[in-house]
């Protein structure tokens, strides 16, 4: 496309150049010959019996008809009935040059299409040369079988046509308007490849930053242009590559986390030899919140290595089943979702029954998305764990719109000392009000984890009596 036009741009502008070169040939012709007609013209006034020749104007001396009425000569000439446009004008040189009327000269130009624009010429400080020259030009410039006559004296006109140089058949080829829609091809062309290259670019970007945000493992396509084919395998790779680098540190700290379980489970054994209850006891402890951290370690890295596939599913559903779940355990945790809703649907003439039916929405009440399941239920218990832990109950709201949906996680009397809750997304960071109980620190990091590869935010509101921990997705990924 863009060889193409390339070739386009560059012969419009061969058309151009050649066309305006023509016609500025054409024009200067047409002006040499209104200087040489003025010679002419002087030589005639000085000899009306003197023989003319030339090439280009085919000239005859002729006495038009003075008719007078009213005190009023006019005059008539012999020209063709469909010569319907007269241009009447008189030329002389600069004023400071004029020394009789018969410096003055009148020229009359019968044209069967239009008048000619005189007043360049009438009001030019040059020559009476260079206005016939001019005149020439002008009448050149716009093609027709135009007929000029030319007052030598009182009596006599030279008449004179230039079918060489005035006539349509004279004038060269003029290609400019096609040079400027060539022109205007190249660039539609031209706009259209960079705007075609544009969204290439665009489109990258998007599935770039798609990948990025989801967490998705799949390849990019390569499409478009080679360039962008480049750049996107070249993304792809580095996608590839830092996904590898990432499962075997992931690896390694499943490893080594795996591997202290095992010396844990020993040391637990063990301390039940101990018949010193007070040191057992904190032994216990000790190995316990060891333990803790090792099965958050575990959790968080089997989180990093998880393949799995988003797919379709109702998100009310699976909120509402872990939901259940913690009720069938008498847990105080509670469900608002979308409520159904219903519409009267009466009968119509095409009806066969009166009663009225309900129509059920069921993509508000189900909150259809697109997602990975097991990650979002992980996700949800965190906050709920967290929720009992901390604040005694756990109540979810589950939101919708069409472009998201919004998990919120309310707890009654969930305080910190954090100015910047934000930070307990850190891994190992925990609030002042955790220090009695169990746990490691990284069951936010793993929700936020889980949001951030969903494409969507987690972020917290406290209020006087609690905090509301918010999970806003996108329903697509």
């Amino acid at each position: 496309m863009l060889g193409f036009a390339f070739v386009c741009g560059l012969t419009s502008a061969l058309m151009w150049e050649r066309s305006n070169s023509s016609w500025q040939t054409h024009l200067d012709r047409a002006f040499n010959a209104g200087v040489a007609l003025f010679g002419t013209v002087s030589e005639l006034r000085s000899q009306p019996s003197r023989p003319v020749d030339s090439d280009i104007f085919v000239y005859q001396i002729t006495q038009p008809k003075r008719i007078t009425s009213e005190n009023v000569t006019q005059l008539y000439f012999g020209v063709p009935s469909n010569a319907v446009y007269e241009t009447s004008l008189t030329l002389h040189p600069p004023s400071a040059a004029i020394t009789s009327a018969g410096d003055r000269i009148a020229v009359r130009v019968y044209s069967p299409q239009f008048r000619y624009s005189v007043a360049s010429i009438q009001t030019t400080n040059n020559g009476l040369a260079f206005q016939f020259g001019e005149l020439s030009r002008g009448i050149a410039k716009l093609c027709s079988d135009a007929t000029m006559f030319v007052e030598l004296d009182q009596d006599s006109w030279l008449r004179l046509n230039a079918p060489v140089i005035w006539s349509c058949s004279a004038r060269p080829s003029d290609l400019r308007l096609p040079a400027l829609l060539l022109a205007g091809l190249t660039l539609g062309i031209l706009f259209s490849v960079a705007n075609g290259f544009s969204q290439m670019l665009e489109r990258l970007a998007a599935d770039v930053r798609k990948a990025a945000t989801s967490g998705s493992i799949e390849e990019i396509p390569e499409r478009g242009a080679n360039e962008v084919k480049s750049l996107t395998s070249a993304v792809n790779t580095f996608f590839a590559s830092e996904r590898q680098r990432l499962e075997k540190r992931a690896l390694l700290l499943s490893g080594i986390s795996h591997d202290l379980g095992t010396p844990a489970t020993r040391l637990k054994l063990r301390t039940a030899l101990i018949e010193d209850k007070v040191l057992r006891e904190k032994l216990d402890r000790d190995i316990d919140q060891m333990t803790d951290m090792i099965d958050g370690v575990l959790s968080y890295t089997r989180h990093e290595m998880d393949l799995e596939t988003p797919r379709k599913i109702s998100m009310r559903s699976l909120v509402e089943s872990i939901v259940d779940d913690y009720e069938d355990l008498g847990k105080p945790v509670t469900l608002s979702a979308p409520q159904q809703v219903n519409f009267e649907r009466l009968g119509n003439v095409f009806s066969q029954s009166s009663e009225s039916t309900r129509v059920l929405i069921r993509d508000h009440q189900r909150v259809l998305c697109k997602c990975r399941p097991n990650a979002i239920r992980r996700a949800l218990t965190n906050l709920i764990e967290n929720a009992l832990k901390y604040g005694e109950s756990a109540h979810v709201t589950l939101s919708a719109t069409a472009e998201e949906f919004k998990i919120v996680v309310s707890d009654n009397g969930s305080h910190t000392t954090f100015d910047d809750p934000e930070k307990l997304l850190e891994p190992f960071v925990r609030g002042d009000n955790a220090t009695l109980q169990r746990g490691a620190g990284l069951g936010l990091t793993i929700t936020d984890s889980v949001v951030k590869n969903h494409g969507g935010i987690l972020r917290f509101e406290q209020r006087s009596d609690g905090l509301d921990v918010i999970m806003e997705l996108p329903r697509w990924i």
